[in-house]
């Protein structure tokens, strides 16, 4: 797991028996993040139904204090809100692919938390994906840091493409 997060880019890893080797991240971020490879979307979905029990456990582990107090006096419904679970499914041939229907759906499911399905044949393209779609700011941070880098005006009509781009991913 700790070389997941490291190509994801991400810090802040956690990790609780009750996840089944799932590893949490973000915790003191706007999004927190449950990652789990899987090789069936019911394992997503085993993953979504432990979530509310570990509500306190998820709080003990926040160190930003301002999260740790808002998190206490929250509504179940809201903490869940921001939660990403994110299942990634390594595919080697076509025929491995999960049905799009039964993705769609499980996804628009937003029972508990909202729900992530990546499908990658490489790193390359799991780094992709997951940039595109669970972090977009990213590659909108990448783009202007191109800007500021070669001492360029901002091209508005480019930023406002990627912008669309990104909220097209995002609904």
């Amino acid at each position: 797991m700790e070389q997941l997060a490291k190509l994801l880019e991400l810090s802040d890893i956690h990790m609780f028996e009750e996840l089944n080797g799932a590893f949490v991240c973000n915790l003191n971020q706007d999004k927190v993040l449950i990652i789990k490879k899987i090789t069936m979307l019911e394992e997503v979905q085993e993953l979504v139904y432990t979530l509310p029990r570990l509500k306190e456990k998820l709080r003990e582990s926040m160190i930003n204090i301002q999260n740790t107090a808002e998190v206490e006096d929250l509504h179940l419904s809201k903490f869940l809100w921001d939660m990403y679970v994110i299942g990634l499914h390594h595919i080697e041939h076509e025929e491995e692919k999960f049905n799009e229907i039964d993705v769609a759906k499980f996804q628009r499911n937003r029972f508990v938390a909202r729900k992530i399905i990546i499908e990658y044949t490489d790193d390359e393209e799991l780094k992709a994906h997951f940039d595109q779609l669970v972090l977009p700011e990213r590659t909108l941070n990448k783009l202007l840091q191109t800007y500021v880098n070669q001492g360029s005006d901002y091209q508005p009509e480019e930023i406002e493409g990627l912008l669309s781009k990104i909220n097209e991913i995002v609904r």
